[in-house]
């Protein structure tokens, strides 16, 4: 794998915090009035918020525990294949946010937490579906320390868009599960390759 297609991981987290930061600091600037360019359900204007909306946050302490909880579960996603980052991260934004953008109330709809989700039921999914010991270990402890994250995905908090939690959720576990299963069609298809070899010799 190339640098391109396999990133580093304390480089890409201290990039994606330095960015994060940047933008925060600059919507602070401009009176957050770049919130404006998140998810707007409906609006022809919002649709740029599908692409905008995980680098936009209300408050310093949204994006600091957003920041936090992304870099966990982007730390355990590196276990499992860490050249699947930017596509999953793409898909982690996109997939919900255009849903978002279909099906939730009006309102603006900024922030990380939607990918966060999206991370938080791939790795549980992939975990459970794939079976390797590793990725049952790992899937355990997500939900023993981050169980409690599936109350987010109910209206129990104004001001949250719940519904960037839920869409993160369902796509991160629908992603996760074809993942899951394309790697264990590989993996037999390797082991039975490796085998076959072995009695030809």
């Amino acid at each position: 794998m190339n640098s391109l297609s396999q990133p580093k991981l304390i480089p890409f987290l201290t990039t994606t915090w330095l960015l994060l930061v940047v933008i925060h600091l600059l919507n602070l600037l401009f009176s957050m009035k770049l919130n404006y360019f998140g998810v707007i359900p409906r609006e022809v204007s919002g649709l740029y918020g599908i692409i905008f909306h995980p680098f936009l946050h209300g408050s310093w302490s949204h994006l600091i525990n957003n920041l936090i909880s992304f870099s966990l579960f982007t730390a355990l996603l590196w276990q499992f294949k860490p050249n699947r980052i930017w596509i999953l991260l793409i898909m982690g934004g996109l997939f919900p946010g255009l849903l978002v953008w279909i099906f939730a109330r009006t309102s603006i709809h900024i922030g990380l937490s939607g990918v966060v989700y999206f991370l938080w039921a791939y790795v549980v999914f992939y975990g459970f579906v794939r079976r390797s010991i590793k990725s049952v270990v790992i899937s355990v402890v997500v939900i023993f320390l981050y169980g409690s994250m599936a109350w987010g995905v109910l209206p129990i908090k104004e001001g949250m868009s719940f519904e960037s939690h839920l869409f993160g959720m369902l796509c991160g576990a629908i992603i996760g599960y074809i993942y899951a299963k394309q790697d264990i069609i590989k993996s037999g298809s390797l082991r039975q390759k490796i085998e076959n070899e072995i009695t030809n010799l």
